[in-house]
Parts: structure tokens; C-alpha cells; sequence
């Protein structure tokens, strides 16, 4: 429990200067963009930055994807992957690498985030999978990648105090993270994580993904009912840590919007339980 004298190192107001967009992660959100842009395209974005070609052939040669043959070139990778994959991939990678250069004693926090942000992204996928094209599902993918990107600013912005904010255990009587953020920063991570995405120039339906994953249930946006609920059964099935436990209250509510009945819930959760296992390996293995 955080003690209730603790005084917030920052506030986050109209003056608040949002990170600068990485540049290579500014080439990839144009690429996301363009419907028109090739797989060569990518490729050479990929190659121009040697951490993520390292990261991409090491995911693509990981349980989670099980190739017959060993993946050894990006351009190999993306046609077994999908390119929209790949994009949503190399964002991801970006994104936590530059927030996380020089990180020390958050390091874990941000690691089990990580790994937490990717469970979410390929739960919704799977889920998407049933609801539409192979492009959305792999969006779904991406949504659920950032969708807990406002985190990753508080861990840069004030490292040893968003720690403990997040390493704490709450039980249901206590303030969720999101309100223990409102508290001390003047505002939460789906509000913050939404701004920045907006000021990077990341697609209106990711931002509004980020800004409503906690909000009430919106009749009118299935992909966000999607990403939260893979967001509660991946925090049930403890792959990586959020910094909350407890689950959404509107879960009956998701399913109903999602027209998911109790049979394919049960299987989304032990697809959740089987691949628990391959992402903790894969970020073991991530230098």
C-alpha cells in the first residue's frame, strides 16, 4: 500500500513536453499508414536498425511461431510472419526499446510489461481472428501491443516511483493502478498513452483503443471490448505483470458485445495458459 504522505516527483499538465517520436519508429508508423507500402519496404527499414533485425529473427525462430525450418533473413521472416505482423512487431520494439535505453533498477517492471503488452497482442489477435480479415486480426495484434503504452512514460518520466506504483499487490477494497496514476500524476496511462500516440501519429482507432481499454463498455467499439478482455485473461493467466491483478467488471459485458459464448471464452484462456510458457522463454532469451 503506498503511503498516503508519498508526494508525486511529477505532474502531468498542459506544459507536460510529449517524448519525440524515435526516427526509425517515424518511418514504420508511414509504412503502417500507407496501405500501398510493400514488404521490400519494410525490409529495408528493418535492416537499417540491427536490434530489431535481431529481435524479429529471434521471434520468428521462437516457440511462439514454430517454423519447420530456421527463419535466417528478414525477407524470410515477413511473408511466414504477414507484413502487417512485422510492422506491428518493429513498433513494438521501438517503442519499448527507446523508452528503456539506460533503465536500471525498473528494468524488470518494464520487462514483465512487456511481456504482459505482448500476451494482450496476441490474445487479441486469436480473438480477432473469428471476428475478421487476417489484416485486422493482425491490427488487433498491434492494438493490443501499445495498449498499456501510457506505463512506459511514467517508468521514463519517474522510474523508481512508478515502481513501486507497480509492483504493488491490490486487493479489490484498494484503488486500481489507473487511480493510484490519477492520484499522484494528474492523470492515468490510458489517457497519457492515448496523447502520445495521438502526437506520434499512430492510427485514430489504435489511439482510441489506448484512451478506452478501461472504460465503460462501448457498444460501438468491439476491437477495444477485444483487447480488454484478452487484457484481463492475460493478467489471470500471469503472463507478465501490469501492475493489477484483478479482473475487468465488465467481462459479461465484453463477451455479450463480442458475441462470445462460454465454450470459446474457455478455449481463449487455455490458448492463454498454453502459450504462457513460450513467451516467458522468448523474453528470457531477449538481451
Amino acid at each position: 500500500m503506498i503511503a498516503a504522505k508519498a508526494t508525486s516527483p511529477f505532474r502531468i499538465d498542459k506544459n507536460f513536453d510529449m517524448p519525440t517520436v524515435p526516427l526509425v519508429l517515424s518511418r514504420i508508423i508511414q509504412v503502417l499508414d500507407d496501405d500501398h507500402s510493400s514488404a521490400q519496404e519494410m525490409e529495408d527499414l528493418i535492416l537499417h536498425d540491427p536490434s530489431l533485425s535481431a529481435r524479429i529473427l529471434k521471434l520468428a525462430n521462437s516457440a511462439l511461431y514454430s517454423f519447420r525450418s530456421e527463419v535466417k533473413t528478414i525477407s524470410h521472416a515477413i511473408p511466414l510472419l504477414g507484413l502487417n505482423l512485422v510492422k506491428s512487431l518493429a513498433i513494438g520494439v521501438s517503442v519499448f526499446e527507446s523508452f528503456t535505453k539506460g533503465a536500471k533498477g525498473e528494468a524488470v517492471h518494464i520487462n514483465n510489461l512487456w511481456m504482459h503488452s505482448f500476451g494482450v497482442g496476441m490474445l487479441s489477435q486469436e480473438l480477432w481472428k473469428k471476428r475478421g480479415p487476417r489484416k485486422e486480426a493482425e491490427f488487433a495484434f498491434l492494438c493490443g501491443l501499445l495498449h498499456d503504452l501510457g506505463k512506459v512514460i511514467f517508468f521514463k518520466k519517474a522510474p523508481m516511483h512508478y515502481s513501486f506504483i507497480f509492483s504493488q499487490e491490490r486487493n479489490d477494497k484498494e484503488p486500481d493502478i489507473s487511480a493510484t496514476e490519477q492520484q499522484y500524476y494528474g492523470v492515468n496511462h490510458a489517457s497519457i498513452g492515448s496523447l502520445l500516440a495521438e502526437h506520434w501519429g499512430f492510427p485514430p482507432e489504435l489511439c482510441t483503443v489506448i484512451r478506452k481499454h478501461h472504460s465503460t463498455v462501448d457498444p460501438n467499439a468491439p476491437l477495444v471490448a477485444a483487447v480488454s478482455l484478452a487484457d484481463t485473461i492475460v493478467r489471470q493467466t500471469s503472463i507478465g505483470r501490469d501492475g493489477d491483478r484483478r479482473a475487468n467488471p465488465d467481462m459479461s459485458r465484453l463477451q455479450a458485445l463480442l458475441r462470445m459464448g462460454a465454450e470459446e471464452f474457455r478455449q481463449l484462456r487455455l490458448y492463454a495458459e498454453s502459450r504462457r510458457k513460450d513467451v516467458d522463454d522468448f523474453f528470457r532469451m531477449m538481451p
